[in-house]
């Protein structure tokens, strides 16, 4: 006698909403190993945006959907299910498209499916395994300044040149080099983070995080962890104590990580986006957290709780630099969709819209007071926005006053801005940072290490 079609629909929900049991058969420890394959060797292809042959795995519902060749798996019948025939190494059409997996993954797959295909949402919320590469040096002319940062007291300006550092001595007119931080990374170093005190330098490359004594300029510690993919963002607390890193492969979900700096220990990993994590600002009290990412939203996190608190949606593309407010009462974002974004951190609403929507805004930067927010572009161009004014809805143009920055012809990619609002400082791929006169927008100058 065939089951009553609602007592099967209850088995299926109870089976959603629990993940431990199918038709009484308690899932084994294959179901973790199967998922693990799908987000690993299987989910950059088959996702919201890149779902090729129409196939999403993101989801057990999603799944069972299907693409253009059906549906993928036959729930307790590995051998007859697609999803397993295509990574057999006879299989044809052969997945993942350039590579084998290995017999134990291979195992996996087909262990889970036999099993009923049981679905755990908790293994996309781990961080993958991160995948060794060798590193080859980088041509020598190559050599992008992806980040550039003020030491607290803003006596010093660092900024990254390829896979070094270069420190510049801001207290005296011709600007110096105070000292480099070199030998630590062999690929470009993609973030920069003072601690309060200005007594260390934190850097961030690919799947390593470098702490350095800025007087010295020798490394004080290697922060190697698991790290998955390129240190794309990172943020020190307000104590010095704890330094949060943006982390993911490429293609992949963003992590953010939580460290101890005095003993460089990692505290916690969690899931914070969809996408790789562009940008990361620390509120001025420090207790919010405020990420960017190529899912194209914002999201702010509490310090001590490490709980989402707000995500920001409203971009069309990556959301590229992120910055608080001097009282963290607003944040901006700019992004790959060709606007800056100014919102009310409590209401999520849009306070002011900025950009001409012509080109993408690669950084931006607040002043402390809040009087005044740097942005730059992919195009070598930029502006300083001040007296900013919520707007209407009506129109875009009287939400600020605007000094457009002297077009340099570059591809800028970070951007600081001093304190007293009177110079910005953008880095470019050629490996110059420029300096604007953040009032009449007319460059003053090129940082150059000779």
């Amino acid at each position: 006698m065939l089951p009553h079609p609602r007592l099967t629909l209850l088995r299926i929900g109870l089976l959603a909403s629990m993940g431990m049991m199918l038709f009484g058969t308690e899932v084994r420890a294959d179901t973790k190993a199967a998922m693990r394959v799908l987000r690993d060797q299987c989910v950059s292809c088959h996702k919201p945006g890149k779902a090729k042959g129409g196939l999403l795995l993101t989801t057990h519902e999603k799944m069972m959907v299907g693409g253009d060749n059906g549906t993928p798996i036959v729930p307790g019948k590995g051998a007859d299910s697609l999803l397993y025939q295509v990574v057999l190494e006879e299989g044809d059409p052969h997945m993942p498209p350039k590579k084998q997996l290995g017999e134990a993954e291979v195992a996996a797959l087909k262990a889970w499916i036999d099993e009923g295909a049981v679905w755990d949402a908790t293994v996309f919320d781990e961080a993958p395994v991160a995948k060794p590469v060798k590193l080859a040096p980088a041509p020598q002319s190559y050599q992008p300044v992806l980040a550039v940062a003020f030491s607290p007291d803003e006596k010093l300006l660092a900024y990254s040149r390829g896979s070094s550092v270069v420190i510049v001595d801001m207290t005296k007119p011709e600007r110096p080099i105070a000292g480099k931080l070199e030998g630590g990374h062999t690929e470009p170093v993609q973030s920069l983070a003072w601690t309060p005190d200005g007594k260390q330098l934190i850097t961030g490359g690919f799947q390593r995080i470098i702490v350095w004594d800025t007087l010295t300029h020798q490394q004080v510690r290697t922060l190697n962890g698991p790290l998955l993919g390129g240190i794309t963002a990172l943020a020190v607390d307000k104590t010095g104590d704890t330094l949060f890193a943006g982390d993911g492969e490429s293609g992949g979900a963003g992590f953010l990580r939580k460290f101890n700096l005095k003993d460089g220990t990692l505290a916690t990993t969690w899931k914070a986006h969809e996408d790789t994590i562009y940008a990361l600002r620390l509120s001025p009290s420090g207790d919010r957290l405020l990420s960017g990412s190529a899912d194209k939203l914002a999201k702010l996190w509490d310090l001590a709780t490490l709980k989402l608190v707000a995500t920001y949606e409203g971009h069309t593309n990556h959301v590229l630099a992120v910055a608080f407010n001097k009282d963290a009462t607003q944040i901006a974002t700019a992004g790959a969709d060709r606007e800056v974004k100014v919102w009310d951190v409590k209401s999520k609403e849009q306070d002011v819209s900025l950009g001409d929507k012509k080109t993408v805004y690669t950084a931006l930067a607040w002043t402390p007071d809040g009087k005044a927010l740097a942005v730059v572009t992919e195009k070598g161009n930029g502006s300083v926005y001040t007296q900013l004014t919520k707007h209407t809805g009506e129109q875009r143009s009287d939400t600020g006053k605007e000094r457009k920055l002297t077009t340099v012809n570059e591809n800028l990619t970070s951007v600081a801005i001093t304190a007293d609002a009177k110079s910005v400082f953008a880095g470019a791929f050629n490996g110059k940072v420029y300096i604007w006169d953040a009032a009449t927008g007319q460059p003053k100058g090129e940082l150059e290490p000779k």
